[in-house]
C-alpha cells in the first residue's frame, strides 16, 4: 500500500511539473531573461541518467537532479538521452530539457579567433579545424551578396568576425562560419556605440576600421585609448593616419618588416599617401579596441615610436617624437652590444 501511494505522488508531481509553470521555477536559474552567453553542455557516451543529472546542475540548467532521474525514468525519457553538445541559450522547462536531451547534440568543435587576426589567418585555421578550402573561405568574406546581407559597406567582412571561442557543428560550411562570427559582432555592437559614432560623425564601417588598425598596433590594452587619440587628432587637422599595420595590410607583406619602397605603393590601404581611413578594417577587433576608438583618451599627441617592448613613447610635436626615435635607437644599440 505504501507503495502505491508513494508512485501515486511521484506520478501526480509529474503530472504537475510538466502541465505547469512550476517547471520553470524548480528547474531553471532565471526564467525572466537570456543566458549573459550561451551554455554548452556536453553529454559524454554512456552517461547514465545520474550523471547527466549533474552536469545539467553544474551548468545551472537545473536545481533538482534527484526530481530530473524520477522524471526521465518514469517517461522512458532516461533511456532516449543521447551524448552530444548542446546550446543553451536561455533557462527552460523541463519537458523541453528532456526533450532537447532526447533528440541527441551535436559534436562540436572548438575553435578559438585571436583578436587582431585577418580573415586571412582566421581562414588558415578554418581550413585546419573544419577541412574547408582557405581560399573558398576568403572568396565568401569578399561575396558582394553576403557583404548586402550583413549590410557591410566595405570591401569584405573583415573586421566583423568578431574574435572569440566558438564551438561549431561538424560539417557546416564557409557562409555559416561566417554568419555565425557575425551574428557574435552584431551581439556586441551595443545601442551606445551607434550614438557615439553618430556623434563623432563616424559610420560603424569606421568606427571598426580605426578599431582595427588600434588593435594592429597596440601591443597593451592599456595604450589602446591613447593610440586611439593620436589617430583621432590626426583625423581632425587632416594629418595622413601613416599607420604602418595599413600599408602591410595593403601588400599583404604579413611576414616581412616594411621598407622605405613601400610606402610608395599606391594601394588604397596605404595611409602614407592616401588620407582619412583606408576602405575597410585591417584585422578583427576586439571589443576593447572598438571601445577605444569611440572613446579616445583625450590627449594632444600626434606621434608615437614603439620602444619595440609592447609599450610606446607619445609625442606632441614632430622635434618630441625626432628625440623620441633617437632615443629608443640608442636603447636597441645599447642592448646589441655584447
Amino acid at each position: 500500500m505504501k507503495k502505491i501511494k508513494y508512485w501515486f505522488w511521484i506520478v501526480l508531481l509529474v503530472i504537475i511539473l510538466l502541465c505547469s509553470e512550476l517547471g520553470y521555477i524548480l528547474f531553471a536559474v532565471d526564467t525572466s531573461q537570456s543566458f549573459p552567453k550561451p551554455i554548452y553542455v556536453e553529454i559524454p557516451s554512456g552517461a547514465n541518467t545520474y550523471d547527466v543529472a549533474q552536469i545539467l546542475v553544474n551548468n545551472r540548467l537545473l536545481k533538482h537532479p534527484r526530481i530530473f532521474v524520477y522524471v526521465s525514468r518514469i517517461t522512458g525519457i532516461d533511456k532516449k538521452i543521447r551524448a552530444g553538445r548542446f546550446r543553451f541559450e536561455q533557462p527552460v522547462s523541463l519537458w523541453n530539457l528532456v526533450k532537447k536531451l532526447s533528440r541527441g547534440g551535436s559534436f562540436d568543435i572548438t575553435i578559438t579567433i585571436p583578436e587582431g587576426f585577418t580573415i586571412y589567418e582566421i581562414a588558415g585555421l578554418i581550413q585546419r579545424k573544419f577541412a574547408i578550402d582557405s581560399v573558398e573561405f576568403i572568396a565568401d568574406c569578399q561575396n558582394t551578396k553576403i557583404l548586402h546581407k550583413f549590410h557591410i559597406h566595405g570591401p569584405t567582412i573583415e573586421g566583423f568576425l568578431f574574435p572569440e571561442t566558438y564551438n561549431i557543428p561538424k560539417g557546416i560550411d564557409a557562409d555559416s562560419i561566417i554568419s555565425i562570427m557575425f551574428g557574435e559582432f552584431s551581439k556586441r555592437w551595443k545601442k551606445e556605440y551607434s550614438a557615439r559614432a553618430k556623434n563623432l560623425k563616424f559610420s560603424m564601417l569606421d568606427v571598426v576600421t580605426l578599431a582595427s588598425i588600434i588593435e594592429s598596433e597596440a601591443h597593451r590594452k592599456s595604450e589602446q585609448s591613447i593610440i586611439s587619440s593620436v589617430y583621432h587628432n590626426r583625423l581632425k587637422i587632416g594629418m595622413m593616419l601613416q599607420a604602418d599595420p595599413t600599408t602591410i595590410y595593403g601588400l599583404r607583406k604579413f611576414d616581412k618588416p616594411l621598407i622605405f619602397k613601400d610606402l610608395d605603393d599606391d594601394s588604397p590601404y596605404n595611409t602614407y599617401r592616401h588620407f582619412g581611413l583606408p576602405p575597410g578594417p585591417i584585422c578583427n577587433p576586439g571589443e576593447d579596441a572598438i571601445y577605444a576608438a569611440l572613446y579616445p583618451d583625450s590627449t594632444d599627441y600626434i606621434y608615437f615610436v614603439s620602444r619595440r617592448d609592447g609599450t610606446h613613447i607619445f609625442s606632441k610635436t614632430i622635434q618630441e617624437h625626432h628625440k623620441a626615435i633617437a632615443m629608443v635607437k640608442k636603447i636597441i644599440r645599447q642592448k646589441s652590444k655584447p
